[in-house]
């Protein structure tokens, strides 16, 4: 017995052949964290890729909002969202209309919803059940590698997107979406007898805070519908032919796609036309550095074409400004200013990546847009500033079809700014997303 125990204590004190234990450890617990690494980065790839192809079908849906008129996730809705996800390089079979049910064992499976119901209440989804809201789910068994050793052979990956719709019928709207406390307000309305005539569409006025919305005696605003995401406040009076609706959801912004698209036009070299053309000149598309000036009484002409334009556009009192095919992007440090009794006869382009877009003043721009011409301006075409006011003042509009999209809105003097967006009046831009569809943000 003494002989075993003294074996047994040699042998434990022995450590030869120790390392290679120890490495052949370590070896395979690198491997394995190896593996583990390249099976979470699948993961994530394929998350990635589902996500945004559910971001892409959930904004396709609520881009079709107004198409469905009323009806859910009708087929027109499921159509594009199926489209959506196969332009993102992923392929699903008939989508799904259902707020509960498992998702395919051996593809992926996507779900439309409208409005959204996958995550159950309110309390999980607080835009659950809202069918101003299109939801898409992405479901979709991912096969690993590593983890198939120890009997994880897939693992399913489900992403979510929810979208909503900003219908094609809103001819203005004052984008500054803020919730805050201290929000500016977003529509002023003076007691001036200034008139707003949008009799063929709608006004939304998505600025979020407590005084969205002021509006005094004198004031007229016509329109189909009138929105406000914020509250009406002060209240003193002015006429409605739709008495403005507060407390509505957030609206994405119509002409959002021009940022998103990288549309903006490229500065190019001075022009060395005058900043001050005189009585029947013709100005040719170009980058107007300092902007330029029409003194009263002049008539100028624009060509069809971009007009850059990184100081601003003064027109005095009795003068003209024409052009067909026009739009004039301010960059960033100057506005359009149409003094009164001057004309403005502008419309916009009805094709190219422009097409539609009369008056585009950068987000960066805070310069408020000035238009105090007479009766008898045209502005056809979308007036697009949505960091900046804009200011009515004895303000006249003829055009057969305008889009306002702006910051804010001061209604003043004797103002008469007819807009019209119907489908008819604005045929000539039927190539043009800002009048042809409305628009879609991702809220969630």
């Amino acid at each position: 017995m003494r002989c075993f125990w003294e074996f047994l204590r040699q042998g434990l004190r022995d450590e030869s052949g120790q390392s290679l234990v120890l490495g052949t450890v370590c070896i395979f617990t690198l491997l394995a964290f190896a593996g583990l690494a390249i099976d979470v980065g699948q993961l994530r790839y394929q998350k990635r890729q589902m996500q945004a192809a559910a971001d892409a079908a959930a904004l396709a849906g609520a881009l079709e909002l107004s198409t469905c008129g009323g009806t859910p996730d009708c087929a027109a809705m499921t159509a594009a969202a199926q489209s959506a996800v196969a332009e993102n390089g992923l392929t699903v079979a008939t989508p799904l209309t259902q707020c509960t049910g498992a998702p395919s064992a051996t593809g992926l499976t996507l779900w439309v919803n409208n409005g959204p119901c996958r995550l159950g209440s309110t309390s999980a989804d607080p835009n659950y059940g809202n069918t101003q809201y299109v939801e898409a789910v992405l479901s979709s068994p991912v096969n690993t590698f590593f983890a198939s050793v120890a009997g994880f052979k897939s693992m399913t990956v489900t992403v979510r997107a929810v979208a909503t719709g900003a219908p094609a019928d809103y001819c203005l709207v004052v984008s500054a979406n803020n919730t805050s406390s201290s929000a500016p307000t977003g529509m002023t309305l003076n007691s001036s007898g200034g008139i707003i005539d949008a009799t063929n569409c709608s006004v939304y006025d998505d600025s979020g805070g407590p005084n969205a919305l002021e509006s005094n005696p004198g004031a007229t605003v016509d329109s189909t519908k009138f929105m406000v995401h914020g509250a009406w406040s002060p209240d003193n009076g002015g006429t409605f032919s739709s008495t403005p609706s507060t407390g509505a959801p957030p609206l994405p912004d119509p002409l959002a796609y021009l940022t998103a698209n990288n549309d903006a036009p490229t500065p190019g070299s001075c022009t060395s036309q005058s900043s001050t053309p005189g009585n029947g000149a013709t100005l040719t598309p170009a980058t107007f550095c300092s902007g330029f000036n029409l003194n009263s009484g002049v008539a100028v002409s624009m060509s069809p074409g971009t007009y850059i334009i990184e100081g601003g556009v003064n027109i005095g009192s009795g003068a003209t400004l024409s052009g067909s095919g026009v739009t004039l992007y301010f960059t960033g440090s100057g506005q359009l200013q149409a003094n009164s009794n001057s004309t403005v006869s502008l419309s916009a382009p009805t094709s190219g990546s422009l097409a539609g877009i009369l008056i585009w003043q950068a987000s960066s721009d805070s310069n408020a847009m000035i238009i105090d011409s007479g009766a008898s301006s045209k502005f056809d075409g979308a007036i697009y500033a949505p960091g900046a006011q804009l200011t009515l003042n004895a303000a006249g509009n003829t055009a057969a079809c305008t889009l306002v999209d702006v910051g804010s809105v001061m209604l003043d003097a004797s103002a008469n700014f007819t807009i019209n967006m119907s489908s008819s009046d604005c045929s000539a831009y039927a190539n043009s997303q800002a009048f042809s569809s409305g628009s879609a943000a991702l809220v969630e």
